[in-house]
């Protein structure tokens, strides 16, 4: 079984320069080229191969994801939606500037000490793990083992799926940064062993001239010192 997990497009809120969580956006236009791009990278892989079909209840995600199963010819899939991969509720954070927020909540950090995190009159990041546990409990596990997955959430969220099904320790997470907007990360799950391997982490390569602008600015990015112990693998 091979899961494709996929940040959602760019939305109107991602060009605001603002802290966003849960508060619903759509897709600029750029947004639905880039869920094209990403359908198109990955169609060879799953035109004609059996899948299942997995969204945040938030607009921007199902948006990208009906992108996506158009380029791949999968436009009349099953798509199930569940507010278990919706993004981390980030409580009065949410419509900040990242530089509102250092002033206001310093110790709030969303980078560094990921694992540590409570948001203000929201959820935690162990609050967000234990929805990634429900998750896999009450739909991976029962997925076939010929099928491909695609999975599309939301930056946070993706980062504590990803840590969880590759079984790290909660403070390894501190080591990955934010995924672009469509940004692909493949898992593959081993039967014999029970166990996720990693195949390419935040690969952004399809964006091109599409990426979202402003990144470089919050240092958003993916370190690739948290994958040191994978030999296989691939980033942006």
């Amino acid at each position: 079984m091979k899961l494709y997990l996929i940040r959602h497009a760019e939305s109107y809120g991602n060009i605001k320069g603002k802290i966003i969580s849960t508060t619903d956006f759509e897709l600029t236009e750029k947004g639905i080229a880039q869920s094209q791009r990403i359908g198109q990278k990955i169609c060879s892989e799953l035109k004609e191969e059996p899948i299942s079909a997995y969204c945040s209840s938030l607009a921007r995600a199902r948006q990208t994801l009906v992108e996506i199963l158009r380029c791949i010819g999968q436009e009349n899939a099953k798509i199930t939606e569940t507010d278990s991969l919706k993004e981390m509720d980030l409580g009065l954070l949410e419509g900040m500037t990242w530089e509102e927020r250092r002033q206001k909540y310093p110790e709030v950090d969303l980078d560094k000490k990921l694992s540590l995190l409570q948001a203000p009159c929201g959820e935690s990041y162990q609050d967000v793990k234990n929805r990634c546990k429900i998750f896999a409990e009450k739909y991976l596990e029962k997925e076939a083992d010929e099928k491909s997955i695609i999975i599309v959430s939301h930056g946070i969220t993706l980062r504590i799926l990803t840590n969880f099904l590759l079984n790290r320790p909660d403070e390894d997470i501190n080591f990955l940064n934010w995924m672009e907007n469509t940004a692909l990360t493949e898992l593959i799950f081993e039967k014999e062993s029970h166990t996720y391997q990693l195949v390419r982490l935040n690969d952004y390569s399809h964006l091109r001239e599409l990426r979202t602008i402003g990144y470089e600015k919050w240092g958003l990015f993916a370190v690739r010192d948290y994958w040191t112990k994978q030999s296989n693998f691939q980033t942006g």
